[in-house]
């Protein structure tokens, strides 16, 4: 018997080795995540848009979209840990679509480094609420899944209160004029005391306009929080056009 726990710890010490040593987006062996991965899809030297959380190539505040008026106006500001591309758009499609959740949690402590190194503190996160049409559909809302692993990783209380009461059309059907106005009054606030005064992390896996986290934080911002902080997996990067020559 005695020989058989020193087997199981020997074998539970080798698969906690190899889990650390395993890149989360790639799956290569080396750093949690890899070199190769934080180049290709992190870019921790681009910028993010203070409105809409866009990637951005050059150094300003903005993108142009937000600069001319036409991103949220009710969020504080906005940040992406990378690129909606390649390994990082794969994993969440893996997470979404083929019902795998839990590789949410492999990334919890890089996600939530990130998010500690570009927003304020906070009194609490919360989850952008899926329709229960969508959630009995799917199964698990992948932005409360982050919103709990952020709780676990940093003690943050998860701030309830907002339900989702229209199911709307999938944004990543839309035209960026469609999806600002698809979700006009798709969420309501059931617990306005629990909103009042506080200060948020407002936590979804993918924005592109910003207009889901927007249509979020106007019931928030009606219902009295004080500050509402964007946090997002993943982002588009801001398209540069490139004039034509003489």
């Amino acid at each position: 018997m005695k020989e058989f726990w020193k087997g199981a710890v020997k074998l539970a010490q080798t698969l906690w080795y190899e889990e650390l040593q395993t890149c989360v987006i790639c799956g290569d062996e080396g750093d949690l995540v890899c070199p190769t991965c934080t180049t290709d899809y992190l870019h921790p030297e681009l910028g993010r848009c203070r409105s809409c959380g866009k990637l951005l190539l050059n150094e300003k505040t903005n993108c142009l979209d937000c600069e001319a008026g036409r991103g949220p106006k009710h969020l504080d500001q906005v940040t992406a840990w990378g690129h909606y591309s390649g390994g990082l758009r794969d994993l969440i499609q893996n997470v979404k679509f083929e019902a795998r959740p839990r590789r949410l949690k492999e990334i919890a402590r890089p996600f939530t480094n990130w998010a500690i190194s570009q927003l304020p503190a906070v009194d609490g996160v919360m989850a952008v609420p899926m329709h229960a049409s969508r959630l009995a559909e799917r199964g698990f809302n992948q932005a409360e899944v982050l919103a709990s692993a952020i709780h676990w990783e940093l003690g943050l209380p998860i701030i309830e209160g907002v339900e989702r009461s229209e199911a709307t059309p999938p944004q990543m059907l839309l035209s960026r004029y469609d999806r600002l106005h698809n979700l006009k009054g798709a969420f309501i606030v059931r617990e306005p005391r629990s909103i009042i005064g506080r200060t948020v992390w407002l936590v979804d896996d993918v924005t592109t306009t910003g207009a889901t986290l927007e249509a979020v934080a106007e019931v928030l911002r009606s219902s009295g929080a004080k500050a509402i902080y964007g946090l997002c997996l993943a982002a588009g990067m801001e398209k540069i056009l490139v004039p034509l020559g003489d």
